[in-house]
């Protein structure tokens, strides 16, 4: 995997993708795009990603096939997971459907958008880590977890390295669901045009759509958020 550092910069989002010419490098490579700073960070939908210096901003830029653009947040949110769990020994809440949590206070986001050009699908996937920073009272950083301050090139060259070996490798979706599910935080309320209240959270289904109970009946969602 190639990796761009910048030091500071709007956002880690389209500093590949805007340029005609940088295609042909994903057509044969992953590429890494970090920043110690973002100034105006992408989060899901609308809102912003508070990007202070001093956390870990990553876009990884990858060709992948169209059938797997949905299911790559999914799985790069499982990779991050895996690492922390692997390395740390911190096992992570999971939020459908691209949030990692401890102690019910958000320490990572992922959040990916695609690009289709004739048969070739472009995805960027975007992770913000709350390394040493937690911008906001509902977060946690793994500093405030573990009690001490990390090196952001160390820990982000650690997870890239790990999400690089993995992130070609085949898993199929009933595994992939049953570890989310495993971590899954069923706490939060669904904010949905059509099902947005007396909702209770069931489980994630290999579809990668949220099982949701409205009173008396069960309905499946692709999207919308937890609040």
């Amino acid at each position: 995997m190639y990796k761009v550092l910048l030091d500071s910069t709007n956002t880690t989002f389209n500093k590949i993708f805007n340029n005609q010419s940088n295609f042909s490098l994903v057509e044969k490579h992953n590429i890494a795009v970090q920043s110690y700073e973002q100034t105006a960070g992408v989060g899901r939908g609308t809102k912003k990603w508070s990007s202070p210096r001093g956390n870990i901003y990553l876009t990884i830029n990858q060709k992948k096939n169209t059938d797997e653009i949905l299911k790559n947040s999914f799985y790069v949110c499982y990779l991050i997971h895996r690492f922390f769990s692997k390395n740390y020994g911190i096992k992570f809440q999971y939020k459908w459907p691209n949030d990692l949590y401890f102690n019910d206070k958000k320490i990572c986001g992922v959040v990916s958008t695609s690009k289709i050009i004739g048969n070739k699908s472009y995805i960027q996937t975007g992770i913000g880590f709350n390394l040493n920073n937690q911008p906001i009272k509902t977060s946690i950083s793994l500093s405030k977890i573990l009690n001490q301050k990390f090196s952001i090139l160390e820990v982000s060259s650690k997870i890239l390295e790990f999400i690089d070996a993995n992130l070609n490798s085949h898993i199929s979706n009933n595994y992939l669901v049953k570890y989310l599910n495993s971590h899954l935080l069923r706490k939060f309320r669904v904010n949905h045009p059509s099902f947005n209240q007396n909702t209770k959270i069931i489980k994630v289904l290999n579809d990668l759509s949220l099982r949701i109970k409205l009173h008396d009946r069960y309905e499946n969602i692709f999207f919308g958020e937890l609040i």
